[in-house]
């Protein structure tokens, strides 16, 4: 093997997770046909005893590794799920909100025995980081897995196994162990606020994301935008920023005639900027360490390749952090970077570039392969995916370059070199452009069915070893046009399949619910709780099971509120008519809504009769009827969904009667024997 680096990565990421995800059966199934298909490309290549072995030491090295790690780290401090407890803690990360309230990220001890990192969520304690925060009493949970976030694996992937709920006596004490670190925080705080004030709410956040990979503070429908557009990558420090940087830094040195050693130093000092005011994320710690191989081979005049330097830094990140492979952005930054970085010039290579057509083309190819390697992730991960991003990254990646840069020169001077007025200018067209494409039903793509991502996966599996083994990029990109041909076909079928059923969603969490009635393509929406919420799983829900319309919502609780959350969370959905329980008020402040009176009413959509009458819903159809209610009884040969907390004898409960207690967010989908089955979200 002659590019054993590459081997030992593979093997170890296999290896990593075949001890992650084993239980899972169609991941058995991938994981055998990837074994399979390495013997395969092994024996072609011509791989030696003595190869097979590094490879095979390798994958065993690394489920050991994660089995050691989940036996000696994970296991102690779960069995505290559910416990009471003490804690005590050095504060890793702060983040400030609204209301005085503050989340905590806490390195300590539980009991003052078991090491441990959790997340607390309380009061404003005006603790920075180094601060020691003390716990007397809490009960120690998971991290919330809701339909909206996965906590769980989000915070697995940083070592976080726990959260402490509902905690007394807490207390802080000032150190200040860690001043640099506040300071770096600090600064970015403060360069996040300038780029507000100086280019507008929406334009600043856009910004803050491209230099600093913060989007918290974005509005929902701009990150909607930018990702449908196919440039979200831009909100994440990764490979392209880090690139952009370092190839700005290194000509203005060389044009300054700086020592090779004295721009390598320069260089790291500026890879070690950009990660700290990212907060360390894994995909720019990835771009800098793949930084480093590639710069560090021309120094020290030894050959390297970007496969060579990406299977390095996986590797050295893996070695570190087993858990990364939960990190979608760490498995995101990987496949876009072999898109771009390996895939892109294999495919491009015979093609002609003497003229500005066929220079646009090779790029066009370029932004394609790295659309397709990300294409399953992006599905995996995230609720839609962007169909028109090898155009958009053609146009719009540059102009983002631009605006990135002149907010790093901001960042970097302290504010004295200030030309954020061309950032602002670039970001308002970047956001305009993104606005009307992401209301196209063109640009994007999405699907909830895990049979659809199963396949995807395995198809994605085939292209790879199949390009391998016969490198052919004829036969490659016939089998990625069967694959992507496979996804749209099975995508429009099953959509047919559901419009073809009456569906109701509910959706919510706790004492909140709302319902989604897709009465075979008719879309109503009805929120029973009025909790601001609410909506976003609405939004979700609608996303991900590609609805662009909803001919009805009606509003129970609280409905003026209610309508302006769901305004703003439906943007980018038509919507018909608004109707609300309750009396109109003298002052009519919202002209949208009609007021059907206090007594309930019905609603028809296309087999059904949808009631909303005291804050519950009645959806009656030929193949059966169903009520959402907060409390009450089961109706009488209706299957009855009661949301909020259970009572105590809610497992003596009719067949007909459903608790949805602590996680709302499941179908129920009616067939036309009048039967139904219930999946969860």
């Amino acid at each position: 093997m002659k590019r054993k680096m590459i081997g030992a990565a593979a093997a170890y990421m296999a290896g990593l997770f075949f001890a992650s995800f084993f239980s899972n059966i169609p991941f058995l199934v991938i994981l055998s046909l990837i074994l399979a298909s390495a013997l395969l490309v092994g024996k072609k290549y011509g791989f030696k005893a003595g190869d097979y072995l590094m490879l095979s030491v390798f994958f065993v090295s690394a489920v050991s590794v994660f089995s050691i790690c989940t036996a000696v780290r994970y296991k102690p401090v779960v069995e505290m799920v559910g416990k009471e407890g003490c804690f005590r803690g050095e504060v890793v990360e702060a983040y400030r909100y609204s209301g005085s309230n503050s989340s905590y990220i806490l390195r300590g001890r539980i009991n003052d025995e078991i090491s441990a990192k959790i997340s607390f969520y309380g009061g404003e304690l005006e603790a920075d980081t180094g601060d020691i925060i003390t716990i007397g009493s809490c009960i120690f949970s998971k991290p919330s897995k809701d339909y909206l976030f996965d906590s769980e694996s989000y915070y697995k992937s940083d070592g976080i196994f726990l959260t402490a709920t509902y905690a007394e006596d807490v207390t802080a004490q000032p150190f200040r162990t860690h001043k640099l670190r506040e300071h770096i925080r600090r600064y970015r705080e403060k360069n996040i606020s300038d780029f507000r004030v100086a280019l507008g709410g929406d334009s600043g956040d856009l910004l803050a994301g491209m230099v600093f990979g913060e989007k918290r503070g974005m509005d929902d429908n701009v990150r909607t935008a930018v990702y449908r557009c196919g440039i979200g990558h831009i909100l994440a420090v990764s490979g392209l920023h880090v690139s952009i940087a370092v190839l700005v830094l290194m000509l203005i040195l060389k044009r300054c005639r700086v020592n090779k050693y004295i721009s390598f130093a320069v260089m790291e000092v500026l890879l070690l900027f950009l990660t700290a005011m990212a907060n360390y994320p894994v995909s720019a710690i990835r771009a800098a360490v793949m930084m480093n191989f590639l710069y560090g081979a021309k120094l020290f005049r030894r050959q390297n390749d970007t496969f060579n330097s990406l299977a390095g830094a996986v590797l050295l990140i893996c070695l570190v952090s087993p858990y990364s492979v939960y990190d979608e952005g760490f498995l995101m930054s990987v496949a876009g970077t072999f898109g771009i970085g390996v895939a892109a010039p294999c495919m491009t290579k015979d093609m002609p570039r003497d003229s500005f057509l066929q220079r646009a083309a090779v790029s066009f190819v370029t932004m394609l392969c790295t659309t397709l390697c990300v294409f399953p992730l992006s599905l995996l991960y995230f609720d839609e995916t962007s169909l028109i991003s090898p155009l958009s990254n053609m146009i719009l990646v540059p102009l983002c370059s631009v605006s990135m840069i002149v907010g790093l020169i901001y960042a970097l001077t302290g504010g004295a070199l200030d030309l954020l007025f061309v950032s602002k200018l670039i970001n308002d067209l970047i956001l305009r452009i993104s606005d009307s494409l992401a209301r196209l039903r063109i640009t994007h793509f999405s699907t909830d069915s895990r049979t659809l991502m199963t396949g995807l996966i395995i198809c994605s599996v085939i292209v790879f070893f199949g390009f391998a083994l016969f490198r052919s990029r004829r036969a490659t990109a016939v089998t990625v046009t069967a694959a992507v041909i496979f996804m749209f076909t099975g995508a429009a079928v099953q959509r047919m399949v559901r419009n073809d059923h009456v569906i109701v969603a509910v959706l919510g969490k706790g004492n909140n619910a709302a319902v989604v009635v897709n009465d075979k393509g008719t879309v109503t929406v009805a929120d029973l709780s009025g909790h601001y919420r609410s909506s976003a799983y609405v939004r979700k829900y609608l996303a991900r099971n590609s609805i662009e319309t909803v001919g009805t919502v009606l509003l129970s609780n609280r409905s003026e509120s209610a309508f302006a959350s769901y305004v703003k969370a439906l943007e980018y959905t038509k919507t018909g008519k608004w109707y609300a329980e309750g009396a109109e008020s003298r002052i009519k402040t919202v002209p949208q809504l009609t007021y059907l009176g206090e007594d309930g009413f019905t609603v028809e959509s296309s087999s059904c009769d949808i009631t909303l009458s005291g804050g519950a819903l009645n959806i009656k159809c030929d193949d059966g009827e169903v009520v959402i209610e907060k409390g009450g009884d089961a109706v009488t040969g209706a299957l009855t969904v009661i949301y909020g907390k259970a009572p105590q004898d809610a497992d003596e409960a009719p067949d007909n009667v459903i608790y949805t207690d602590k996680g709302n967010n499941f179908e129920i989908c009616f067939s036309a024997e009048g039967s139904f089955e219930i999946r969860r979200l």
